[in-house]
């Protein structure tokens, strides 16, 4: 379905459209990793803009989609607890654990604040000292600097009443996982430049590599997307995978190097569970034993239930690639975004809430 161009609003290089039309010349098909470059190309029709033959696919960007049913329950079994606030992003909040979402259990009395950062979530816990504020740190990669940083501070302020949810994953290993599936066919990964750092940057160049694919990292602009895929389409055409950071450039910086130390000092990775990809070695961060004052998980003796999980829409599908968010059974129908049944739906930058509100205009 074409969408009608609003061209006062985001107006875009005409030029980059004719030189990637010009380019693909064969069918390919490039996995969008981050839920936000999904929304900004779903604001434009695929007719336009993309040629026939360069397939676009959603894959696991969105950290709140890939939680496990598992993480939600344990971020709804703190949260009932007494003298407990739980200060979490608005995109988790309807997100359904296995009984109940954060957004029931403030329904029915549970304090349950939304915040912007895990900072604010530490101001809350210096103006609340008779309570213990409980931050869930969702998110990928490029969000555990902010939360270690945080975590460091209260430590270095002898802050006790916060602590932190740890809910953070790493996308280059669930990535090489979905790559060795020959059946994707992936050929091109355009991935978000705010989530690589030069650790991240490594661990996208060697995927490409290891699997023959041409990668971009870009920012969130239509125009900045359109160069990711020339960047990606030329690539494939020349036959030498990259890892190109279209936005940032290459080279370590002082807050890269920062960033990086700071994170060892706090997170180690683990073993994670990952919403309809399984169990994925070195796919999430814990906190170090020497900080479990602040790991929410330790001091609350609460687990992340593991295994497989029943589903009632086709997230797991979405989230890999293999479906379209309109080919789910139950997209538009019996899912949507008023009565979410699955993350895709409920979170804000899901695949599903995206198709939802851009193609099909619908609140």
């Amino acid at each position: 379905m074409a969408i009608p161009l609003n061209l006062t609003e985001q107006p875009f290089s005409t030029t980059l459209v004719e030189e990637l039309h010009e380019l693909v010349d064969r069918p390919i098909r490039v996995m969008v990793i981050c839920g936000t470059q999904t929304r900004t190309l779903l604001k434009y029709s695929d007719e336009d803009i993309v040629p026939d033959d360069l397939e676009i696919v959603t894959g696991p960007g969105c950290s709140i989609c890939v939680m496990p049913a598992g993480h939600i329950d344990a971020f709804v079994k703190i949260g009932r607890q007494p003298d407990v606030i739980t200060a979490t992003c608005e995109d988790l909040l309807r997100v359904q654990g296995s009984q109940d979402s954060l957004e029931s259990i403030k329904e029915n009395g549970a304090l349950v604040e939304v915040v912007d950062s895990p900072m604010e979530a530490l101001d809350l816990a210096r103006s609340h000292p008779d309570k213990i504020v409980v931050f869930t740190a969702v998110g990928f990669e490029g969000a555990a600097p902010d939360v270690a940083e945080t975590i460091l501070e209260a430590a270095s302020e002898g802050i006790e009443n916060f602590c932190v949810i740890p809910s953070i994953r790493l996308l280059p290993p669930s990535l090489d996982s979905l790559m060795s599936d020959p059946e994707l066919n992936i050929r091109g990964l355009l991935c978000s430049a705010h989530i690589m750092s030069i650790t991240d940057s490594q661990a996208y160049s060697d995927l490409a590599r290891q699997h023959h694919l041409s990668c971009a990292a870009t920012g969130f602009s239509i125009d900045e997307i359109l160069r990711g895929l020339i960047s990606i389409v030329k690539q494939i055409r020349s036959e030498k995978p990259i890892s190109a950071n279209l936005f940032n450039g290459d080279g370590q910086t002082e807050e890269t190097i920062r960033s990086s130390r700071i994170m060892s000092e706090v997170f180690f990775a683990v073993e994670t569970d990952w919403r309809g990809l399984g169990s994925i070695e070195g796919s999430g961060y814990v906190i170090r034993d020497e900080l479990s004052l602040y790991d929410a998980i330790k001091r609350f003796n609460v687990r992340f239930k593991a295994g497989d999980e029943e589903f009632q829409c086709k997230c797991a599908e979405v989230l890999s690639g293999r479906l379209s968010p309109d080919e789910c059974p139950s997209f538009g129908i019996s899912c949507t975004s008023r009565h979410p049944v699955g993350p895709c739906m409920a979170a804000q930058e899901g695949p599903c809430a995206s198709y939802f509100r851009h193609i099909f205009g619908r609140m």
